[in-house]
């Protein structure tokens, strides 16, 4: 799914950082795909993949579906194109029928909590 974002790309991936946290979940990784691509000599728009979640909630996944790990941790893509910022995600009921994931009741939540983490940040 991609989204609009209303803010700058600085100030979407600061907001969405300090939504992610608010929420009570852990940042795992960042990655800089332009500070990356700077490094080879080419150029390219700004993105970012902020990967985060909750050992707590993803371990319970994984415990009835290893193959789930592909997936996890959750990610937004943060991206600029046409002087605009998007956002980009994947709600986690966008792979239950994959992983043939039985504890749905897991999965509302995080989608849930992957809707509270993007309603600010989008127009």
């Amino acid at each position: 799914m991609i989204r609009e974002c209303k803010y700058n790309f600085d100030q979407c991936v600061s907001n969405l950082i300090n939504a992610i946290k608010s929420l009570n979940a852990q940042i795992f990784c960042e990655i800089d795909h332009r500070e990356n691509a700077e490094k080879v000599g080419l150029e390219m728009n700004k993105a970012k993949v902020i990967f985060f979640g909750n050992p707590k909630v993803g371990t319970l996944l994984m415990q009835e579906k290893i193959e789930i790990c592909y997936d996890l941790p959750l990610r937004i893509a943060v991206f600029e194109k046409n002087n605009k910022c998007f956002l980009e995600y994947k709600l986690p009921s966008d792979f239950t029928e994959e992983y043939q994931i039985k504890n749905v009741d897991v999965i509302k939540k995080m989608d849930e909590f992957m809707g509270n983490i993007i309603k600010n940040l989008t127009v």
